[in-house]
């Protein structure tokens, strides 16, 4: 756990036998998530809890002082033919990012993987540009 400015950071192992208490609490954090990125249309709320629980996407959560969650995000997983990262799928609440993402990246760094990347509305490159990343590309979407 990363204790700062009030805040600790935690990665919830998908075995643990406290997920299922922790993704209870985090679901209105991924209902914002979703409604905030306007991407409902394409997956929900539950589709998070699934891949967290299944494994095949990584929860993460801020807490208080005192344990209470203020925030939760999940980490999936980009396999391209050159390169391996990870992928920002939800993000809510509270969070000092400039403290835990680079205790997120230095973690999936020593599982391997290279890149970090993530969607979403234009204020998220003022955020992130202060820790090196840059804008690389935008998402256009229609419905068929």
């Amino acid at each position: 756990m990363l204790p700062q400015r009030g805040l600790s950071y935690k990665f919830v192992n998908y075995k643990s036998p406290f997920l299922v208490q922790k993704l209870s609490k985090c679901y209105d954090y991924f209902e914002q998530s979703i409604l905030n990125s306007k991407c409902s249309d394409i997956y929900n709320a539950n589709d998070l809890v699934k891949r967290v629980t299944k494994g095949t996407s990584d929860l993460w959560v801020s807490c208080d002082k005192d344990k209470n969650i203020k925030g939760c995000f999940v980490i999936g997983f980009a396999y391209y033919p050159q390169s391996t990262g990870i992928v920002a799928e939800a993000i809510s609440g509270k969070f000092h990012f400039d403290i835990i993402t680079p205790a997120v990246e230095d973690y999936y760094r020593e599982l391997g993987y290279e890149f970090f990347e993530m969607t979403g509305r234009r204020g998220w490159e003022k955020v992130m540009d202060k820790m090196g990343y840059e804008f690389k590309s935008i998402v256009l979407r229609k419905g068929l």
